[in-house]
């Protein structure tokens, strides 16, 4: 009896415009921004608060909305660089 589903090798293998996968190029800016959010926290703690929480908190604020802002333009660059769909999505 012929088997009427095609194997593997005989199965099309063409890719059409979804069929790539997709991923992010690696990155250290998610790693910069979970610190600059718990130093940012540190800041807020009541035994730092007293000494030096203002200093360690702007620090860490700072250094938040730089990670942020280095994150969009990545982002905002590599959405630029996809193909456009046919459909417009």
């Amino acid at each position: 009896m012929p088997d009427d589903h095609p194997t593997v090798h005989e199965a099309e293998t063409t890719h059409d415009e979804h069929g790539g996968i997709h991923l992010p190029p690696p990155s250290f800016v998610p790693i910069c921004v979970a610190l600059s959010l718990a130093t940012t926290l540190i800041g807020f703690v009541d035994q730092v608060r007293n000494s030096v929480g203002p200093l360690v908190w702007g620090i860490g604020l700072v250094g938040l909305i730089a990670s942020c802002v280095v994150w969009y333009l990545a982002a905002r660059t590599e959405f630029d660089e996809l193909p456009e769909s046919l459909d417009g999505h």
